[in-house]
């Protein structure tokens, strides 16, 4: 009985993720231009990247944050062009900037959890964001 009661709650957990998950749309390598670690357009679309935060790289504070900021974008670009399939995820709304919202997958792994892992971003929820130098 204890079985099956464990094996209802995780079949019903699954039911909850599968319905509840956005659809991811398939993307083509091709179609993204990377602007900077946490910002990409996809066929003119121009997409925040949510979750996570990367240091400027127009508007930097300091020659740090550049330089973190120029290896992040590139490391997005690497990715991207690294390693399949490569799914989005758009969520509801805009920033402040009108830049649409999304997470972005390669191979089944946020990016955005890639590049904090690797120390090239943070994690960012919302609010103020923290400075880089």
């Amino acid at each position: 009985m204890r079985l099956r009661t464990i094996l209802g709650l995780i079949a019903f957990a699954l039911l909850v993720y599968i319905i509840t998950e956005p659809p991811r749309e398939a993307v083509r390598a091709s179609s993204i231009y990377v602007i900077d670690g946490d910002t990409v357009d996809i066929d003119g679309e121009r997409y925040r990247l949510t979750g996570f935060d990367t240091p400027e790289t127009k508007r930097a504070e300091c020659n740090r944050e550049k330089a973190l900021g120029d290896r992040a974008t590139a490391r997005l670009r690497e990715l991207i062009q690294i390693r399949r399939p490569i799914e989005l995820i758009e969520a509801k709304g805009r920033d402040k900037f009108g830049r649409r919202l999304a997470k972005l997958f390669v191979a089944h792994e946020n990016v955005g959890d890639i590049l904090v892992a690797e120390g090239l971003a943070r994690e960012f929820k919302s609010g103020q964001r923290q400075g880089w130098c």
